[in-house]
């Protein structure tokens, strides 16, 4: 009876400690001087994934909440709703409206509350990928170090490409034109000066939305065949080999830097998102750090083989919790257990906004208090060994990983 009153104690504890998150796509404070309603939050964040969205009508939220109001994405986002606000009552039809005239009047009254209410409930600093404009933080360094993506790159091999979310890569990065060799020297070149102003704690690449996370040794000459080639005559074959050249550069690029190479596995394109993939790169790149997103849920036990095979792997569980709390509870029993370290776990909340971020940390809170409740019963842990574990888990592993999300840049190094 001490014993179980001792690792309540433990979680009580750790469940005022500040949380580290690896991966968050918050958005800009632009977006935030419009009217932030419930519907607004509802459709820029997962539960919108599921095909019902809000368009202010009681119907289409009856309908929303007759459809998932089980789902993990909505369970957390209505209660990171309930947590930043002070709201008391489950959400319903009923009082939707009440409940979005209060967090209207929130965001209205302190344009700096959609970050501020980031470190008052529970957040001590947040990697921000801004996809839409890589390698920034958001105007708010106190609490975002920025990941830099490097997948625009990847599209670069023609002035007229287009990589995904609009994004016209020659002209963002204003290159001018000359050969391959030009093309991937400037993208160093301008990753390299961010690095030294301390604005890359990692780099990024979310390619399997696009296609197989398959990264093939270099093939320079079909690398080079392809840039200057028009995108209307090029093959998806010919872009991939001009992918593959331009992300071993990024792999190389986070070795000279020694940060960690985040890479999104699992749910995207389906075929081709397993984790195992990876394994031809990770092995040719045993001096980076591979963080593996997402636990490469549904493929969890992947990432835990690829985690205990090798050192440079680090298991993230970023969005698990949220796309499935069982399955992110059995993947972090797997990952303790298997992964080389216990060090390299990490989470991320992976949202846009402060309220599905609370809900997300509240959901990894969660996971974690079960994990070690459960290995503290079955007598795999000590209550000691819970708090130091539990520790690791929700903070000093982020520390460890990502040491530049804290430090900023360190002069005489690399790249300088």
């Amino acid at each position: 009876m001490a014993e179980a009153s001792e690792i309540e104690a433990v979680l009580r504890d750790l469940e005022s400690m500040p949380v580290f998150s690896d991966h968050c796509h918050h958005l800009p404070d632009e977006f935030f001087r419009q009217p932030v309603t419930l519907d607004l939050l509802m459709n820029k964040s997962y539960v919108s994934w599921t095909g019902f969205c809000c368009d202010g009508t009681a119907q289409a939220r009856r309908l929303l909440l007759d459809n998932v109001r089980f789902n993990s994405y909505y369970v957390w986002l209505e209660r990171g709703v309930r947590q930043v606000h002070g709201i008391e009552e489950e959400i319903s039809v009923d009082n939707w409206d009440a409940v979005s005239a209060v967090i209207a009047a929130r965001h209205r009254a302190d344009a700096r509350f959609h970050w501020q209410a980031l470190r008052d409930k529970g957040f001590e600093r947040l990697i921000l990928d801004t996809y839409w404009d890589p390698g920034q933080d958001g105007g708010h360094p106190e609490v975002f170090t920025p990941a830099y993506r490097i997948d625009k790159f990847m599209y670069g091999y023609h002035v007229e490409s287009v990589a995904p979310d609009d994004f016209r890569v020659w002209e963002r990065y204003g290159f001018t034109g000359g050969s391959m060799d030009d093309f991937v020297e400037m993208m160093l070149d301008l990753i390299r000066r961010r690095w030294r102003q301390g604005k890359v704690a990692a780099l990024k690449c979310a390619e399997a939305y696009c296609r197989p996370i398959q990264f093939m040794p270099d093939d320079r000459e079909a690398a080079r065949a392809v840039f200057g080639k028009h995108p209307d005559r090029t093959t998806e074959a010919e872009r991939i080999a001009f992918g593959n050249y331009v992300f071993n550069r990024a792999c190389d690029l986070a070795a000279e830097l020694k940060v960690p190479f985040q890479v999104h596995t699992g749910l995207a394109r389906l075929a081709g998102s397993q984790p195992l993939n990876l394994e031809p790169i990770i092995a040719r790149y045993p001096n980076v750090t591979f963080v593996l997103f997402h636990a490469g849920y549904p493929w969890t036990h992947q990432v835990a083989g690829l985690a205990h095979n090798y050192r440079n792997v680090a298991p993230s569980l970023t969005w698990t919790p949220t796309i499935s709390t069982s399955a992110a509870v059995a993947a972090l029993h797997d990952f303790i257990d298997a992964a080389c370290s216990c060090n390299t776990i990490t989470w991320g909340d992976d949202c846009w906004t402060a309220e599905e971020s609370v809900g997300a940390l509240l959901a990894w809170r969660f996971v974690v208090a079960t994990v070690l409740a459960e290995r503290f019963r079955d007598g795999r842990l000590s209550a000691r060994g819970a708090e130091a574990l539990g520790r690791k888990l929700l903070r000093d592993n982020g520390r460890s990983v990502y040491p530049r999300a804290f430090s900023g840049a360190s002069p005489g190094v690399a790249g300088t």
